[in-house]
């Protein structure tokens, strides 16, 4: 949350790879909050919409409709023989917890796209991916010019994305989601 010290935040994040049960609450929370934010957002857009208009669906009929419509494509489309499928545009932002929001599917190619807001003007970084031990799963290079970065497929699990500068210094890490 940013109101503890350098090295205090150390200490939690350093507990919180190796404790379960704090892990599980954290994910609790960070879960409980990605849900009020997107609550709070859909009360205003509902907000918006309704201004203006007399007659209106109700609120639920839309969530219905995509549901039914994803149950008979996963009915209708045979799941066997698929190629994986086009690449995956995931935009990494970067927050504090589990990374909630910067999620894909795995085994998919995917084109990540950090937010470089506030980064030094630098044409090129450092890209690593790790894992939730810190060891490295894939590098590379993240060049200021073009749209992102093309990473192959992963496995289902929780990633973090670091972008550092080519001399080394890390800037910013985002969590990252595979499912």
């Amino acid at each position: 949350m940013g109101i503890g010290s350098e090295e205090e935040t150390t200490l939690v994040e350093e507990h919180l790879l190796t404790c379960e049960g704090c892990q599980q609450r954290l994910r609790e929370s960070d879960d409980y909050l990605l849900a009020m934010r997107m609550a709070s957002q859909q009360q205003r857009r509902d907000e918006r919409t309704s201004e203006g208009r007399e007659w209106r669906f109700p609120t639920w009929f839309p969530v219905l409709a995509v549901v039914a419509c994803g149950l008979l494509l996963l009915l209708v489309t045979p799941r066997f023989g698929r190629s994986p499928g086009p690449v995956v545009a995931v935009s990494l932002t970067a927050q504090r917890g589990n990374g909630a929001g910067n999620s894909a599917p795995a085994g998919r190619e995917l084109m990540l796209t950090p937010d470089l807001t506030g980064l030094p003007e630098d044409s090129s970084y450092r890209l690593e991916i790790v894992d939730l031990t810190g060891s490295p799963v894939r590098q590379g290079t993240l060049v200021r010019a073009r749209n992102g970065v093309k990473v192959p497929g992963l496995r289902a699990a929780l990633y973090f994305v670091r972008v550092y500068l080519p001399a080394g210094e890390l800037l910013r890490e985002y969590g990252l989601q595979i499912r």
